[in-house]
């Protein structure tokens, strides 16, 4: 009978026969540290939001300087407010864009820029309308400055060199209104300036009445009726209006104290009204040219 030799170390055995001897699945598998990674993603983004907030509500990048450049009408602090910077707010929470919009808002604020600038400044540039014109209502003492796009911008007590312009009677207009048409202002303010080159004579100022009728008072006191001056149309007559005025200068004295108005309502017929219903004398040296209508011709009125 053979002997058993149990001396043998059991890595020399052979396996017994229908057993399979391993290890557990678990302790095959390799251990989970996705958990590890999960939990380092989300210290990660608390202690970011926990930086975010720090810098955002904290005193690191408070804005504590605003320059503002091209301001004259708006102090600093008006400038601040309406671009809407409030007191203790982050250079990081400064949207330069939506600013820059309520800026824009502003009666005087043409162009405007907002820029944030680490680590607590915001920097303004604002570019300014400039009054081109002086209004008033009716015959009322109170001047208000308008920009070239005919809209009230605050009102003013001295005139400078600014076109003067009487509008209708009623109530003085408001901030940011457009008591004339823009392309009537812009026809205005041409007018003056050139008509020294044009005739000689310096304008006093434009009146406008309530029926759109439209007259140019020299400084010498007399009076240029082009009527009315509504439409498109009638705007484009200003023109022709104009050419008729130059056209009679050589049989029109218009430095003369006796003349009273010339009207070129018609300005292929002009008429000239003089004080004493007498034609003046032509200017020296001037060309013989057709007289004008010399009778009387009654102030515009409204039809």
């Amino acid at each position: 009978m053979p002997r058993i030799d149990w001396r043998r170390g059991l890595e020399q055995t052979e396996p017994l026969k229908g057993q399979l001897w391993t290890r557990s699945e678990q302790a095959l598998r390799e251990p989970d540290v996705r958990w590890i990674w999960r939990g380092l993603a989300v210290v990660v983004a608390i202690a970011e939001s926990a930086l975010l907030g720090w810098l955002w509500f904290g005193p690191a990048l408070t804005v504590q300087t605003v320059d503002v450049v091209g301001a004259q009408h708006m102090t600093q602090a008006q400038v601040a407010r309406a671009a809407g910077l409030s007191d203790g707010a982050s250079v990081l929470s400064v949207d330069g864009i939506s600013d820059r919009q309520h800026l824009l808002g502003q009666t005087w604020v043409r162009t405007a820029t907002v820029d944030p600038v680490l680590p607590g400044t915001v920097l303004i540039k604002v570019s300014e309308w400039q009054p081109v014109a002086a209004y008033h209502s009716g015959k009322g003492a109170k001047l208000f400055l308008l920009s070239d796009q005919a809209v009230v911008l605050g009102p003013t007590s001295t005139l400078g060199t600014l076109v003067d312009v009487q509008g209708p009677a009623g109530t003085d207009p408001r901030v940011g209104d457009h008591p004339l048409d823009a392309q009537l202002l812009t026809a205005l303010v041409n007018i003056q300036r050139g008509l020294p080159g044009l005739i000689g004579q310096d304008v006093a100022s434009f009146i406008f009445d309530s029926c759109g009728q439209l007259t140019l008072i020299t400084k010498r006191g007399w009076k240029v009726y082009f009527g009315r001056v509504l439409t498109p149309e009638e705007f484009a007559t200003l023109r022709d209006k104009l050419t008729a005025l130059k056209a009679i200068a050589g049989t029109v004295n218009y430095n003369s104290a006796d003349l009273e108005y010339v009207n070129v309502m018609n300005p292929s017929e002009a008429a000239v009204g003089y004080k004493s219903r007498e034609p003046a004398p032509p200017s020296p040296g001037a060309t013989p040219q057709p007289t004008p209508t010399p009778t009387p011709t009654p102030a515009p009125t409204c039809k």
